[in-house]
C-alpha cells in the first residue's frame, strides 16, 4: 500500500492529499483524523508538526523517526478499518466540541457565489469565521457555476468539520447560481398541476446542488398565496389551493430527497396571507388557530409525511394564536415548539427565516433574537447580522441558565448527524471536473422547458385572437413594461417573436419612462394591427408593492382605448389583470424565466397547446381552477379525414379520371396527383405508378437551387447583386460577368427547355451555395431544409462536377435527385406558410417575395393566361412543360 501524507504547518495548512480519501494536516494538530480513522489515531494529533511533504512518500526528521513508524502502522490500520457509521461520528464528534463550538454549529453565514481573493478582506472575514470560530454552514447567494463550487471546496478544506452549504434554491439553482437549469417559478408549476414535474424538478434541483456542493435546499415554498396584496410570496407559491401546494410540494421533497439533499418546507406558520414584506416589516398573519389547521398547515403535514428534512420559520406574527401582534413566529415558543414540534410532530430541524431581516431587526437586536430563536425552538440560526455576537449571547444565556446546555447538544447533534447522512464525514469536496457534465444537461433544459410550456393560462380570450398565425401578413407591435431598471427588459420573448414574426415592431419601457419614448410607443400602436404587451412585474425584497409602476399606467389606458386589439401577458405577478381588466385576452406564465418567456411566444402562436389552470383566483376576473384552453395550431400537412364535411365525396372523379386517361394514352409515363387545401391533404391520386413512389422529375435540382440560393441570401453569405466571379473567380465566358440573381432568372426561364447550357448554369449556381455555405451543395440543402421538414428528397449521385469542370458544359445526367410527391407538397406548404413549416422558420417571408417574379425563379401567375386567371393572384410556383 502506498501511503502519502501532507505534513502542515506553516506555508503547508491549506493543502492536502489523499489516503482512501481526503485527509487535512493543520498545525499541531490532525482535527479531521477522528472523521476517517479509528479513535486511536487521535492520540497523534499533537505530533504532526515535524512531518512534511515529500511528494509520494514521506519523510521524518531523524529525532522522530520512531514516530514516523507508529504513524504508519496506524495509517496503514486505519485504511483497513471499516468505515464508521454517520450516527457514531457525530455523537464522537460532538462530544470532542465545547460548548462554543457546538453553539457555532447552529450558524449559517452569508457567502456569495462569486471569485473572491483569497488575501482580500472580504474572505478573511468569512475564513476567520469558518476556520477559527467553527461556525457550523454557510448560506449560498448569487454567483456562478465554477466560482461557486471552487469557493465552497476552498472553504470545506480550511473547516474543522464539514460545512453544511445551504441555498435559497427554490426554482432549481438558477434562482441564486447563472447558467444552471432555469426552472420557472413556482406558481407556475402550481399552474401546470403535474406531481411528475414537481418531483423531476426535484430531483435535478437536488442533481446540480450537490454538483455545486450544496447540500440543503430551502425549497419547496409551501405558503398558500391566497391573499392578492401579499408583495413577497406571490409567484414563489404553488398557489392558493391547499391540496395543491401540498400534492405538489410532496412531490418535489420526494425528487430532492432521492438526489439526497436536506429539503425545506417554508414558511411556517405560513406567510401566504399577508400584505407585508418581512424583510422590511413584521407582516401580520390574521388567523386563528382553527384556520391555521384547515388552510395553513395542511401542506407542512404533507410535507412532514412525505420525509421533509426542515422546517423554515416565518417573521410573521399571529396575534390571534400568540396574543402578541408583535412577536414573531421565529421567536415564539408556542409556535415552534408547541404548534409544530408537539401538535406536527415534526422532529427534523428548525431553522429561521434569515435573522438580519426587518421582521426581526426592526424590534430584537441580534443577540436578543438568536437567544429567543433557540428558546422558541430554533435549531439553526440562520444570517444572524453578526454571527460572532449571536454565539456570544446564546454562550452566556447557557451559562446564566436561561437556556439549559441539552438544548444545545439536541440541535448541534441533529446537525451533525445531517452532515453525516449527506457523507460530508467522508468527501466534502465536490469534483470541479464534473460539474460540466452535471449542470445545465440538455435533458434539464428540457424539463425546464417543458413546465412552462404546459404552465401558460389563458385567462380570457374575448375575441378570439388566439391562437396568431405567423404566416398570416399581419402587422404586430410587441410592447413589454417592466417593473424595474433592466437595461432590455422581455429580451427573450422580443426574440421569439421576432423569430415568428419578423416585421414585427418591438419596444420596451423599464421604470424610467421618457416622453421621446412615449411618442414611438403611439407611433407605433397607430400602425400596427394587433397589440401584444407584456408585463414583468418582479419579485424583490424589500417592496411593499408587486404591482404596475404608476408611470406605466398611462401607456396601458393608451393602449387600451386604441381601439385595436390587445392581447395581454403577465410574466410575473399575476394579479396585474386587476389593472388591465378592458384587455380581452389575458395570458399568466407567472414566471419571467427565459423559458417562461419561450413558452410565452410558442402560446400565442400556436405552438404548443394553452392547457394552463389558474392556481389563484383574480377577484372579480377569475377563479382558481379556471383556464382556457386553446388548441394547438397546425402548421403540417395532415389528411383529410374520409367523408369530412366540407368536402364533397365525389368531387375529385372527373380530375382523377382525366390523369388516368392521359396515363393510358402515353401523353406521359406516369403520375402522381396531390391537391391540398388549407394545409390538408384533400386528394392523392397515382396514374400509371403507385401512390408514394420515387420520382426523378428533371425540375426538381432547379427548385433545389432556388431554395439553396434563398437560403445562403437570407444568411448574408450570398449578395444576389454580385458578380458570379466574386464566388469563382476561375469561371471564364459570358456567365462570370452575369449577377447572381441573372443566373436565378435564366435558371428560371430555361425550365422548359433543358439544355447543357441551362445545366452548365445550375451546376455554376450549386458551385456557389456551396462556396457561400462552407458546405457542400447536397449536405447544406439535407441539413438546413430538407431533413428539418421531414422530405426524403435523396441524392443519388453527385451533382456538382468537379471544379475544372465548371470552366465548361456539363451535360446533365438523369438520376440526380429523388423525391416523392409529398416531399414537394411539404415544401410547396412551407412557401405557402411563408417560409414556416410545424412551427419552424426555414425562410423569412421577405425573402421569398424577393425571390418571387422577374428577380427570381418562381413564377407568379399572368391575367394574360389560362393559369392566371385560374389561380389566385397570392398563387406562385414553379413553371415546368416538358412533361415532368
Amino acid at each position: 500500500m502506498i501511503v502519502r501524507i501532507l505534513v502542515t504547518g506553516g506555508a503547508f495548512d491549506r493543502e492536502y492529499d489523499e489516503l482512501e480519501g481526503k485527509l487535512f494536516f493543520r498545525n499541531t494538530h490532525l482535527p479531521e483524523m477522528p472523521e476517517r480513522l479509528p479513535p486511536a489515531w487521535a492520540r497523534f494529533r499533537t505530533t504532526t508538526t515535524s512531518l512534511f511533504y515529500s511528494g509520494s512518500w514521506f519523510r521524518v526528521r531523524k529525532a522522530l523517526k520512531g514516530l514516523a513508524v507508529v504513524a504508519l502502522f496506524f495509517l496503514c490500520s486505519a485504511a483497513a478499518a471499516p468505515q464508521e457509521s454517520h450516527e457514531a461520528w457525530a455523537d464522537r464528534v460532538l462530544n470532542d466540541l465545547s460548548l462554543r463550538e457546538q453553539i457555532a454549529q447552529l450558524v449559517q453565514i452569508r457567502v456569495q457565489g462569486k471569485f473572491i481573493n483569497r488575501r482580500g478582506a472580504e474572505y478573511q472575514a468569512i475564513r476567520d469565521l469558518v476556520q477559527k470560530n467553527h461556525i457550523g454552514g454557510i448560506v449560498l447567494f448569487a454567483g456562478n457555476v465554477y466560482e461557486s463550487a471552487i469557493l465552497i471546496n476552498d472553504l470545506q478544506k480550511i473547516s474543522k468539520l464539514p460545512l453544511l452549504v445551504s441555498a435559497d434554491f427554490e426554482r432549481g439553482a438558477s434562482f441564486r447560481i447563472a447558467d444552471t437549469t432555469s426552472f420557472p417559478w413556482t406558481m407556475a408549476l402550481g399552474a401546470a398541476g403535474s406531481e411528475e414535474f414537481a418531483y423531476r424538478q426535484g430531483a435535478v434541483t437536488a442533481r446540480e446542488s450537490r454538483a455545486l456542493g450544496v447540500h440543503w435546499i430551502y425549497a419547496p415554498v409551501v405558503d398558500i398565496n391566497n391573499n392578492p396584496e401579499n408583495p413577497v410570496i406571490n409567484i414563489r407559491s404553488y398557489g392558493e389551493d391547499p391540496q395543491l401546494v401540498a400534492r405538489l410540494a410532496s412531490a418535489f421533497i420526494r425528487g430532492a430527497r432521492e438526489g439526497e439533499v436536506l429539503t425545506t418546507a417554508k414558511h411556517f406558520p405560513g406567510h401566504g396571507d399577508t400584505s407585508t414584506d418581512s424583510h422590511i416589516g413584521l407582516p401580520v398573519l390574521q388567523s386563528d388557530l382553527n384556520r391555521l389547521q384547515s388552510v395553513e398547515f395542511a401542506p407542512f403535514r404533507s410535507a412532514i409525511e412525505a420525509g421533509v428534512d426542515s422546517v423554515m420559520t416565518a417573521h410573521v406574527a399571529v396575534p390571534q394564536v400568540t396574543g402578541d401582534k408583535d412577536a414573531p413566529a421565529t421567536l415564539s415558543g408556542m409556535i415552534l415548539t408547541d404548534l409544530l414540534r408537539t401538535s406536527l410532530k415534526f422532529e427534523g430541524l428548525v431553522v429561521t427565516d434569515a435573522l438580519e431581516m426587518g421582521g426581526i431587526t426592526n424590534r430584537f437586536w441580534c443577540g436578543l433574537a438568536a437567544v429567543r430563536a433557540i428558546q422558541a425552538g430554533a435549531d439553526v440560526l440562520l444570517l444572524p447580522p453578526d454571527a460572532m455576537v449571536a454565539v456570544n449571547e446564546v454562550e452566556r444565556a447557557v451559562k446564566r441558565g436561561d437556556i439549559p446546555e441539552k438544548r444545545i447538544h439536541e440541535s448541534a447533534r441533529k446537525i451533525l448527524l445531517a452532515k453525516g447522512r449527506l457523507g460530508l464525514h467522508r468527501n466534502r469536496l465536490v469534483p470541479i471536473d464534473q460539474i460540466g457534465e452535471a449542470v445545465a444537461t440538455p435533458e434539464n433544459m428540457r424539463l425546464a422547458q417543458d413546465i412552462a410550456d404546459r404552465s401558460i393560462t389563458a385567462v380570457k380570450d374575448d375575441q378570439r385572437l388566439l391562437p396568431l398565425n405567423p404566416a398570416a401578413d399581419v402587422k404586430l407591435f410587441s410592447l413589454v413594461l417592466a417593473s424595474d431598471l433592466e437595461s432590455s427588459p422581455g429580451s427573450v420573448f422580443q426574440a421569439e417573436m421576432r423569430r415568428r414574426f419578423p416585421s414585427v415592431r418591438t419596444a420596451w419601457v423599464n421604470a424610467r419612462v421618457p416622453a421621446e419614448l412615449l411618442d414611438s410607443i403611439d407611433r407605433a400602436v397607430s400602425q400596427s394591427d394587433l397589440i401584444v404587451c407584456s408585463t414583468i412585474i418582479r419579485l424583490a425584497t424589500n417592496q411593499d408593492s408587486a404591482e404596475m409602476p404608476p408611470g406605466h399606467r398611462g401607456i396601458v389606458r393608451k393602449l387600451l382605448a386604441s381601439g385595436k386589439p390587445v392581447i395581454w401577458i403577465s410574466f410575473g405577478n399575476p394579479y396585474v389583470l386587476r389593472s388591465v381588466s378592458q384587455a380581452g385576452t389575458y395570458i399568466c406564465a407567472f414566471s419571467y424565466a427565459d423559458v417562461s418567456q419561450t413558452a410565452a411566444a410558442k402560446a400565442i402562436t400556436g405552438e404548443i397547446p394553452v392547457e394552463g389552470k389558474m392556481p389563484v383566483s383574480i377577484p372579480g376576473h377569475c377563479r382558481a381552477g379556471d383556464g382556457i384552453r386553446v388548441p394547438k395550431l397546425e402548421m403540417i400537412l395532415k389528411e383529410y379525414p374520409p367523408g369530412a364535411p366540407g368536402l364533397p365525396a365525389s368531387g375529385f372523379e372527373k380530375t382523377k379520371q382525366l390523369v388516368d386517361s392521359f396515363a393510358e394514352a402515353r401523353l406521359f409515363p406516369a403520375a402522381e396527383l396531390l391537391v391540398a387545401r388549407k394545409g390538408r391533404v384533400v386528394l392523392t391520386h397515382a396514374a400509371g405508378i403507385t401512390r408514394d413512389a420515387v420520382y426523378d422529375p428533371s425540375f426538381l435540382p432547379a427548385i433545389a437551387v432556388a431554395a439553396g440560393a434563398m437560403l445562403t441570401a437570407e444568411s448574408g453569405s450570398l449578395i444576389p447583386g454580385a458578380p458570379v466571379s466574386d464566388y469563382i473567380p476561375e469561371l471564364k465566358g459570358d456567365d462570370a460577368n452575369l449577377r447572381v440573381q441573372d443566373l436565378l432568372a435564366l435558371l428560371a426561364k430555361s425550365s422548359e427547355t433543358e439544355t447543357a447550357e441551362s445545366n452548365s448554369r445550375r451546376y455554376v449556381l450549386m458551385e456557389i451555395i456551396s462556396r457561400a455555405s462552407g458546405l457542400p451543395f447536397q449536405r447544406f440543402l439535407a441539413e438546413r431544409l430538407f431533413h428539418p421538414l421531414g422530405m426524403e428528397i435523396t441524392f443519388e449521385a453527385q451533382t456538382t462536377p468537379p471544379r475544372e469542370k465548371i470552366a465548361r458544359t456539363v451535360a446533365a445526367g438523369k438520376g440526380e435527385l429523388l423525391c416523392r410527391a409529398r416531399d414537394l407538397a411539404v415544401f410547396a406548404q412551407m412557401l405557402l406558410n411563408r417560409g414556416i413549416y410545424d412551427h419552424r422558420r426555414y425562410l423569412r417571408a421577405d425573402t421569398i417575395a424577393r425571390f418571387t417574379g422577374s428577380q427570381g425563379p418562381w413564377f407568379k401567375p399572368s391575367d394574360s393566361d389560362r393559369i392566371g386567371r385560374l389561380l389566385s393572384p397570392s398563387a406562385f410556383g414553379f413553371n415546368s412543360s416538358n412533361g415532368s
